[in-house]
């Protein structure tokens, strides 16, 4: 495995870590065991196969074929996991290549009308995303869209463009796709949606923007064992809740690249919606440095102390600049990725003489195969994580009520 944990700083009893590796041994257990519901995902990587993948691409090839921007409709987990890898590895020197966009994961008119602008008269396809078939933000955008499209295109074309990823059941969104002949990715019903990073939710926006997906699933593969969380493979997940029982309340994800931004995102969904339970789990927030030393710095130097910090970095940068001769000293001659590896180590150091638990995770670069590994590993470390501290890591009952009330104000408009 390319990722490691360190907690040498994390202000744990290096004992009461090893004490509970047999807990999580028996977690990591029960994802594998079957008994669990809506753990598909453990198995996807090697279940999802090599010919499934080359359709994934063979479908991006023709999208990217007749449409400049690819506009993908979907909240949550129907989103965040492709828009994290995007922004990661997105290829910034191909000419010409189909923009994947973002909607229907809020309620904003103004966004709408920003992403419709953008479009323009050029030609796009709409993806909708959709585990229930009948998500609110998705399905009100998708009307909108799809009305764009049939003034365009007329309903034989638009149905062409139209690429939807839901479960194989009845629902508003299934039911129409099937009726006007859209093409429908089966999105397992036993993979939630925070979850579904490695199957067409993520990996079909992933390929039409021009990322090897093939990568991406070879380096999820490479760790989709329990032997890989062996040992100390699942010490993260047992600092976590000795965190939390020590009584800190927040996990601040840390990261010192801005296109890991949405990978924030999408650790904040995945961990909050599994594990905020029955009146447990630990906050996750995340924060970009060193942008948000100049405006968190102060809070986590000295602020209350219901934290801990969890920096996730890359040994070796994507690319780098050398700033040149004429700036101030001491800056001048060196690079920007130089000054950052000086963050980087200045502020762990100064953060754990202020006696704030840290720790590292560390990848020793940002590629397709390390991507798909990260996402996997997260996955593990979450499952694990949420079933030792005693919750169902795939349920989110408090998300149906929230939903519950706003449908009754929609209802009564």
């Amino acid at each position: 495995m390319d990722i490691k944990a360190d907690l040498t700083y994390g202000g744990l009893d290096v004992r009461a870590i090893e004490k509970r590796r047999k807990d999580v041994a028996g977690a990591l257990d029960r994802l594998w065991s079957g008994e669990l519901h809506f753990t598909g995902w453990v198995n996807d990587p090697h279940t999802f196969t090599d010919e499934m993948v080359r359709e994934l691409e063979d479908t991006a090839a023709e999208i990217r074929g007749k449409s400049d921007f690819f506009v993908v409709l979907g909240v949550g987990g129907s989103f965040m996991g492709a828009k994290a890898v995007i922004d990661l590895l997105e290829p910034v020197d191909e000419k010409d290549r189909t923009r994947v966009i973002f909607a229907g994961y809020n309620f904003s008119g103004r966004y709408i009308q920003e992403v419709k602008r953008q479009i323009g008269d050029s030609d796009f396809s709409l993806c909708v995303i959709s585990k229930s078939g009948s998500t609110t933000e998705t399905l009100s955008a998708y009307g909108i869209f799809k009305e764009m499209m049939l003034e365009k295109y007329g309903p034989d074309e638009t149905a062409k463009r139209t690429y939807v990823v839901t479960e194989h059941k009845s629902s508003f969104l299934f039911d129409q796709a099937s009726e006007e002949g859209c093409r429908i990715f089966d999105l397992a019903l036993d993979i939630g949606g925070r979850y579904s990073v490695l199957t067409p939710v993520g990996l079909l926006p992933i390929a039409v923007a021009g990322i090897d997906i093939e990568k991406i699933m070879k380096g999820a593969r490479s760790i989709a064992d329990k032997e890989s969380f062996a040992g100390d493979g699942l010490d993260y997940s047992i600092a976590r809740n000795l965190q939390y029982e020590k009584g800190k309340k927040i996990e601040v994800f840390e990261f010192f690249d801005p296109y890991f931004a949405y990978f924030g995102e999408w650790l904040k969904q995945l961990f909050g919606e599994s594990e905020g339970k029955d009146g447990k789990g630990l906050f996750p927030a995340s924060l970009m440095f060193s942008r948000d030393l100049h405006s968190m710095g102060q809070f986590l130097q000295q602020g209350t102390q219901c934290f801990f910090e969890t920096f996730i970095t890359a040994d070796e940068a994507a690319a780098d600049e050398r700033i040149p001769d004429i700036a101030m000293k001491p800056f001048a001659g060196k690079t920007i990725e130089q000054i950052n590896r000086c963050a980087v180590n200045g502020v762990a150091d100064a953060h754990i003489k202020a006696g704030i638990p840290v720790i590292r995770i560390s990848v020793p670069r940002v590629d397709e195969e390390i991507t798909g590994e990260l996402l996997y590993y997260f996955e593990i470390q979450c499952g694990v994580s949420a079933l030792l501290s005693g919750v169902d890591p795939f349920d989110q009952p408090g998300v149906e009520a929230y939903k519950k009330e706003m449908r009754s104000y929609i209802e009564a408009l």
